[in-house]
């Protein structure tokens, strides 16, 4: 239920009881900001661009053997200047979401251009670094026009080229990550927020994976300073800022749970002498299910059940259980449970 709908709800409750005056009622509700949803129009504003850009895109391919040089090279800067245009037209006009999906579009075609200009002029050169100059400029895109599209898009084509260089350490994804969860901050975007999240953690997670020695510790640095992150966020989140910090705190506990995991798994693997390192897996994992039930975060009581559930076949692993054992236990708590829902929600109707 939206928070709107409950205090309407509680609203009649209270004026019924006579702790709050019913001509108060409509400036209580006044109040309530109510977060922006994805409309029919904005997502058929999205899809029509999308689609229109394939379309150019798939007309150009169509036709570009029997293109001269000179032609492919100004269709391609065409497509990129329209939609750049588009872009600061429609924001002009204070239609943020066709600003958006535009810019969006335009930092996908400069990416597309990239590998286009140098097939066209026979230049040659790294595809990882075509990658990275490609998310920079999708990040002045966005950072121009304020699209968190583009912002999604940058962090996408530097992590694809950054993984291709320093052997595999996703630095400048991290890098990115960071200021792309700066960026949603300031523009109040879950979107680029659940985006910078898993840049960081993806970015972090592979780093420490190449570093080939002391990984163990080096994650359970990593865990800390994910719980850390979590922290902050929740304080300013319960402080009443941005809801960003929400999505911040939900997905920086996931992290420190699933670094946490990989720091036992990095030292020694399975075994019955991992039983310590369950046992904290098994504890943050619960940890977590109370604090998300505590703060009715879905994300955070998500993350709990599924570490709670992995951290007991974890556990039937270290024991020894084989994995069809395993699966059978699993199944009959799984019965357990279903059944166990089922008869509660039959008493709460009754």
């Amino acid at each position: 239920m939206a928070y709107r709908k409950r205090l309407e709800r509680d609203l009649d409750r209270w004026i019924a009881a006579g702790h709050v005056p019913a001509e108060r009622r409509a400036d209580m509700l006044a109040m309530i900001e109510e977060p922006k949803r994805l409309d029919a129009a904005t997502a058929l504003a999205w899809i029509g661009a999308v689609l229109l850009g394939v379309a150019i895109i798939s007309f150009i391919a169509a036709n570009w053997d029997g293109l001269p040089r000179l032609a492919r090279f100004i269709m391609v800067l065409a497509l990129f200047a329209a939609a750049v245009c588009g872009a600061a037209w429609t924001a002009h006009r204070n239609r943020p979401a066709a600003s958006n999906a535009l810019a969006t579009l335009a930092a996908l075609i400069f990416a597309a251009a990239v590998g286009l200009v140098g097939q066209i002029f026979d230049i040659a050169g790294r595809a990882s670094h075509a990658l990275i100059g490609s998310g920079v400029a999708a990040a002045l895109l966005a950072l121009a026009g304020r699209s968190t599209g583009a912002g999604l898009a940058a962090l996408l084509l530097i992590a694809l080229g950054d993984v291709q260089l320093f052997d595999g350490r996703m630095l400048i994804t991290l890098g990115a990550g960071l200021l792309a969860a700066l960026a949603a901050w300031s523009w109040r975007s879950a979107a680029l927020a659940h985006g910078a999240s898993i840049a960081i953690f993806i970015a972090g997670a592979w780093t420490i994976g190449r570093l080939h020695a002391g990984e163990a510790g080096w994650f359970l640095v990593a865990a800390a300073a994910a719980a850390g992150v979590a922290a902050l966020a929740r304080w300013r989140w319960k402080a009443g800022d941005t809801g960003v910090f929400a999505t911040f705190y939900g997905w920086f506990v996931w992290i420190a749970l699933a670094f946490l995991v990989a720091a036992g798994f990095a030292a020694s693997g399975t075994g019955p002498e991992m039983i310590p390192h369950r046992l904290a897996w098994l504890t943050a994992a619960g940890g977590a299910i109370t604090l998300g039930r505590n703060d009715r975060h879905a994300l955070i009581s998500t993350g709990g059940i599924v570490f709670l559930i992995a951290a007991v076949g974890a556990v039937l692993v270290d024991l020894g259980v084989d994995l069809l054992t395993a699966a059978a236990l699993f199944f009959a708590c799984a019965l357990a449970a279903l059944a166990g829902g089922l008869i509660l929600r039959q008493r709460a109707k009754s």
